[in-house]
């Protein structure tokens, strides 16, 4: 009877204790579940959000050839007169003393004259901060040898580091240089001129 009895309690424990498992085992998994998910959400919550369509920088978008957009040149600025003092300038390889009229031009405010030319300014564009294109209209003089003058026009770029003296490059590519002599440091040719009208 007492084994009858064992057994019956053991079934009966066997029918209590199964469910006791199962409930536990459902208790343990849910657990984990929740846990598993909480951890989840935790290193969800750790991660940075991502903003979906999001607006980029600004400054960013920009294409970069806006930033590289080349300049427009500005057009060089017409100026009156050359920035030269006005009087006689000789050859940079003559000695004023030795001026001859090959190596001697007279610098007025309307042009410059040579022994073999006489050129009148037309146009003055300051190119750069030393730099002027010339634009003359030159007269080889042929009414002083009895025939008539041949003029043409001319365009010439001087270089102009200070007030008295220039190089210049003439059209044929040729370059000349030429620095101020007072007239009174020159040869009695051209000591005795009177050039007051250019100088005045």
């Amino acid at each position: 009877m007492r084994l009858g009895l064992h057994r019956g309690n053991a079934a009966n424990h066997g029918l209590v204790v199964a469910p006791l498992l199962l409930l536990a085992g459902l208790i343990t998994a849910c657990g984990q579940d929740a846990n598993g998910a909480a951890e989840n959400t935790a290193a969800n919550d750790a991660q940075p959000s991502a903003v979906v369509g999001a607006i980029p920088d600004a400054e960013a978008a920009e294409p970069a050839a806006a930033e590289t957009a080349p300049a427009k040149a500005e057009p060089a600025a017409t100026v009156a007169v050359l920035p030269l003092k006005r009087g006689f300038y000789v050859a940079s390889d003559t000695p004023c003393g030795q001026a001859s009229n090959a190596t001697t031009l007279l610098v007025s405010r309307e042009g410059i004259n040579g022994s073999r030319d006489r050129c009148t300014f037309k146009k003055i564009e300051k190119a750069g901060a030393t730099t002027f294109r010339v634009t003359s209209e030159c007269s080889d003089g042929g009414a002083a040898w009895g025939r008539e003058d041949t003029v043409e026009t001319y365009t010439q770029t001087y270089d102009i580091p200070n007030e008295t003296s220039f190089t210049v490059t003439y059209e044929d590519g040729s370059v000349k240089s030429a620095r101020y002599c007072a007239q009174s440091s020159m040869s009695p040719d051209f000591r005795d001129n009177d050039i007051s009208d250019v100088t005045g």
